[in-house]
């Protein structure tokens, strides 16, 4: 998509300073609510299913997240870009024609996936732990739902609904399956284990998705009631495709040590490094919530051709970010072990690899929203590259690091393959656009044009 051309006295004008303290207010709180549920969650599903339960529920679920990644076909983050570009346009037939053809899509490519994973599940059910084999049973149902749920989300946030697009998954669906664990185990008669716990994970997705989709046909009804659909099926398969290539990296840097440990170590090991991964990815939380709000401000301020008000999203975001990161590292420094161990007593073995891999979290915030401005700008192609990059060391530094070291190896691959793409995005950002994504890199820029 290319930046349409807008005179300066047409151009709205944008406090951005404003938007992203109102908005990503709103993101940073519900996500922060949000944070905090879903590790009190992971708390009691840990308590409760034990290190074994807890490490079948974890492994199925990692493996749901990769298998939901090609149901989406890139769509969540096209969506994103494209409804906020198309919105700033009030074009609404784009807008309905690309949530209508992307929903048709996920569904077809959804069964496909559910079907071969069942097949596969079958072929090596001879393999697999029964109660392991129960989960993943469970768990492919699900995959339909979670890659729709998924389109919904970034359909609110490119409308600037964060605090609609965020509850249903932050919130609710974490608390109902709380609140469910708890009474079948102690006030029923269902056995704590990793199969019950999947079950009542999709009854609360289910619940949540029938919620968020009658929250987005509410939100959008007046602009898309008597609209016709337009269709750009070449240009939006085009960017889902390179975006979908890019998903499944992200999930790779991201996953692949736990699904490793997993496969050279057992399910256990991979339990407490899951743990840990989802400790650790604290660090960036503040860029995960405030994105939420300043992607769609970003594909807007490209599609008005505004590249001083892109600059200012980026800056105002990226010091956000780094002072939160920068907080939360120092915490996991001093407490991380008292952290840890809040999962259980076997968990605290996780105390180096959460330190390790929120090192490079740190990184990540300290080079800035670099890969979210190449998404929105249209230069994923370029992002694509480095990702592979990144991927194939992560990949290799596991199959080295795991067998020597365990979790401290996978820790150590995820933060090295982790760290090469946002650094190499900085350099090509500011080639590339102008932009400046660093806030180091913003500082010391100033300083040396002021001592010339």
């Amino acid at each position: 998509m290319k930046a349409a051309p807008i005179t300066a006295s047409s151009r709205p004008s944008h406090n951005v300073a404003r938007i992203l303290a109102r908005k990503g207010g709103t993101a940073f709180l519900l996500n922060a609510s949000g944070m905090v549920i879903a590790f009190l969650l992971q708390v009691l599903l840990a308590r409760e299913l034990g290190v074994d339960g807890y490490g079948h529920y974890a492994y199925v679920m990692t493996v749901l997240t990769f298998l939901v990644f090609p149901a989406k076909l890139g769509f969540d983050t096209t969506i994103v870009r494209y409804v906020a570009a198309y919105r700033s346009r009030e074009q609404w037939g784009e807008v309905k024609g690309l949530l209508r053809y992307s929903n048709r899509w996920s569904v077809g490519l959804s069964l496909a996936v559910v079907g071969v994973g069942f097949v596969a599940l079958w072929l090596y059910s001879d393999r697999v732990e029964r109660e392991l084999y129960d989960t993943f049973v469970i768990g492919l149902t699900f995959v339909p739902f979670l890659a729709l749920a998924t389109l919904r989300q970034s359909a609110l946030q490119a409308l600037n609904e964060v605090l609609y697009a965020q509850m249903p998954e932050k919130i609710i669906r974490p608390v109902l399956l709380a609140g469910c664990l708890y009474a079948a185990v102690h006030l029923g008669t269902v056995s704590s284990n990793a199969p019950t716990a999947m079950s009542l994970f999709g009854f609360s997705l289910l619940a949540t998705y029938a919620l968020g989709a009658w929250v987005l046909r509410r939100k959008t009804a007046n602009q898309l009631k008597d609209v016709q659909p337009a269709f750009q099926r070449k240009e939006w398969m085009r960017t889902s495709l390179s975006l979908m290539a890019n998903a499944g990296i992200y999930l790779i840097l991201g996953q692949m040590g736990v699904l490793m440990m997993g496969m050279y170590l057992g399910t256990d090991d991979s339990g407490i490094l899951s743990a840990a991964v989802r400790v650790a990815s604290l660090v960036t939380f503040a860029m995960t919530a405030i994105n939420m709000t300043a992607a769609p401000l970003m594909s807007a301020a490209y599609a008005e051709n505004d590249m001083k008000r892109l600059q200012r999203v980026c800056t105002a975001s990226g010091i956000a970010s780094l002072a939160f990161a920068g907080a939360v590292l120092l915490v996991f420094l001093i407490f991380g072990r008292e952290v840890m161990a809040v999962f259980g007593a076997d968990f605290r073995a996780g105390y180096i690899p959460l330190l390790i891999m929120s090192a490079g979290q740190f990184v990540s915030a300290l080079c800035g929203q670099t890969g979210m401005v190449m998404t929105m700008t249209g230069h994923q192609g370029i992002l694509t590259k480095a990702l592979i990059v990144s991927a194939l060391l992560n990949v290799g530094l596991n199959a080295v690091l795991i067998p020597a070291y365990g979790m401290n190896g996978a820790a150590a691959a995820m933060c090295v393959a982790g760290s090469f793409w946002p650094i190499a995005m900085v350099f090509v950002v500011k080639r590339k656009l102008g932009i400046e994504t660093s806030v180091l890199q913003a500082i010391f820029n100033r300083k040396r044009g002021g001592r010339q």
